[in-house]
């Protein structure tokens, strides 16, 4: 079997990559000595197999009969050539990345370090004038642009520090500005992260002890940057057990005005907080929002936010068609799910993703024993595997099927045990209180009791977090 790393790395290569490197082998400068031209054979032989689909049937014997026909088999001589091919592998790879058009800022920041280590001062203000329109080129705020600017100013004070020892500020004060804005835009972000990991899922101890010290940014800090008062404004709502509606109407309002400032990938991240924070007020009962957050989720789209490469992940495309169908636009949400049944990232062969989605919008359209087929069954912990063992039980109570019982205790124990291990506090209260509810609602009888169907509509209504809570109410009201 061929190297690991040259395996996985050449069978990610498309075309034009596999022809790059064939060029990158055949320069003197970077393949050179005796193995050159048995490194470009090599590699001609794996560039073929990947043509063919075969990569991962090549063998040593095949490989080393191709470079050696007439030689007799000698012991770690193929071992040799594939461990020099994995290095300049790794070289393309780098020099790939740096000559990427998106790093000129981190080449020029190379070259003013080497120019300053030559004494070049000419040069190296000629370069850090460039490096100066590169940072403002784009002007929208993004973390790579405040990191950028903080390198730049770093890199001057190496300057002043090396030629001009005896006089003034040494540029400190300009990286002290710098680091501050990079430093409180970077933490404040990786905390909302955190915190919105630890409203999902059980954290250990140790991960949660930057969330336990107070965290608070100046209010000059948060005057010169869009970025960042966006950020602290999620960071406050992140940190609060009951959001308002009137919470995310404010962050809503601030992110729009801030729009034309704030970087594609870090307006997308922030609208991805938005859509979280919305989902924690759904789930609480604030169902006055889901017509905003479904246009919010259309705006998202059409801007390509959900989208990596052309594909979506599976979460969220499963929360976009729960809120399509939420709304009552089923024609829209079975559009989607088609439109893209072959687009989900990590899709497996058995379509799981495709299939679940599509299971939501057959039971919106009271498909029920169809729904039921659609569902896929997982073995692992997954929002897909919660929701489909939740769809699960919503098709049997409208089906009036026996096996209802039966499928609750199953579920009940399965979120005990999902509780203890990985769920967070809220999403195991969340989902204990729909499977308690929905117990109480199979035993109210199917001809109606007005007196029961009360009680147990002033139940869900008391409590803040109830999953399908639309639905069990719906299903109530039908029994009083």
């Amino acid at each position: 079997m061929l190297n690991h790393f040259i395996l996985e790395v050449v069978d990610t290569f498309q075309t034009e990559e596999l022809e790059e490197f064939t060029l990158f082998l055949k320069s003197p400068y970077h393949n050179r000595g005796s193995t050159a031209d048995h490194l470009q054979k090599l590699f001609a032989v794996v560039s073929e197999a990947k043509k063919l689909g075969t990569l991962q049937e090549l063998s040593k014997e095949q490989l080393f009969d191709n470079l050696f026909p007439d030689s007799p088999k000698i012991a770690g001589k193929l071992d040799k050539l594939m461990t020099e091919l994995k290095k300049l592998l790794q070289s393309f790879l780098e020099f790939k990345n740096f000559e990427a058009s998106e790093n000129e800022g981190n080449r020029t920041l190379y070259l003013m370090r080497d120019l300053r280590k030559r004494g070049l001062e000419e040069r190296y203000m000629h370069v850090l004038e460039k490096a100066r329109k590169i940072a403002l080129a784009d002007g929208r705020e993004t973390l790579d642009n405040f990191h950028f600017k903080l390198s730049i100013d770093l890199e001057v004070h190496e300057w002043e520090s090396t030629f001009n020892k005896a006089k003034g500020d040494l540029h400190i004060p300009a990286v002290i500005d710098s680091l501050d804005q990079y430093y409180f835009v970077e933490r404040t972000n990786m905390l909302n992260l955190l915190m919105l990991q630890q409203k999902l899922t059980l954290l250990p101890d140790q991960s949660l002890q930057a969330l336990e010290s107070d965290w608070a940014v100046p209010p000059s800090q948060l005057e010169n940057s869009g970025f960042l008062a966006i950020s602290w404004k999620i960071n406050a709502l992140l940190r609060l057990t009951d959001p308002e509606v009137s919470h995310f109407e404010a962050l809503l309002e601030l992110l729009k005005k801030n729009e034309p400032k704030i970087g594609y990938w870090h307006l997308s991240g922030f609208y991805a907080h938005l859509r979280n924070i919305c989902t924690l007020l759904l789930d609480s009962g604030h169902y006055q929002l889901r017509g905003t957050y479904f246009q919010i989720i259309l705006d998202n789209l059409e801007r390509g936010y959900f989208y990596f490469n052309g594909k979506i992940p599976s979460n969220a495309m499963l929360n976009i068609t729960q809120t399509a169908v939420f709304v009552n636009e089923i024609d829209w949400a079975n559009q989607f799910v088609e439109a893209h049944k072959d687009r989900i990232i990590d899709e497996n062969d058995t379509q799981d993703f495709y299939r679940m989605n599509k299971a939501l919008c057959l039971f919106a359209e009271n498909k029920f024993e169809e729904a039921l087929e659609m569902i896929p069954y997982g073995s692992t912990y997954s929002f897909y595997n919660l929701m489909a063992k939740r769809l699960e039980l919503k098709c049997y109570y409208e089906l009036d099927s026996e096996l209802l019982p039966y499928k609750i205790d199953a579920f009940k124990m399965f979120i005990s045990r999902a509780g203890s291990k990985v769920l967070s506090e809220k999403l195991h209260e969340l989902f204990a209180n729909f499977i308690n509810f929905l117990r109480q609602l199979s035993m109210i009888p199917r001809f109606g009791d007005k007196v029961k169907s009360a009680k147990l509509i002033g139940r869900i209504n008391e409590k803040k977090l109830v999953a399908e809570r639309t639905w069990l109410l719906d299903k109530t009201r039908e029994l009083g």
